[in-house]
């Protein structure tokens, strides 16, 4: 396999990990669009720190923008992405309990959390 596809494909994931960035793809997908106040309001988070994240989620190719007005208007990039979402949707309902009881994802959190402090 190749390893730069690994890494960048790591990278892609590593974007959807964060739980406010995942929150956001969430509420775009709900709504089709929204303005960073529309997604700080919805999301009971700061501006600031929602704009921080649809950076990354720009970057990544997650999310698109708009400008219309003085405002500016996010929304999930394409159709392939909204599928990849989709199907992370469906896997998660159906796979949640388990996925919500992995030892090895709880000790890797868990190793992420404490090395931040």
């Amino acid at each position: 396999m190749n390893e730069n596809l690994a890494d960048v494909m790591a990278s892609f994931f590593s974007a959807l990990s964060d739980r406010t960035r995942l929150m956001i793809v969430l509420y775009l997908m709900e709504k089709g669009s929204a303005s960073v106040q529309d997604l700080s309001e919805g999301l009971g988070k700061s501006q600031s720190l929602i704009s921080h994240h649809l950076a990354c989620l720009k970057n990544c190719g997650v999310v698109r923008v708009e400008k219309k007005g003085k405002y500016s208007y996010y929304y999930i990039a394409d159709e392939e992405v909204k599928k990849i979402i989709t199907m992370a949707i469906n896997h998660a309902i159906q796979y949640g309990k388990s996925i919500m009881s992995c030892e090895i994802i709880k000790s890797e959190s868990l190793e992420s959390a404490t090395s931040k402090d």
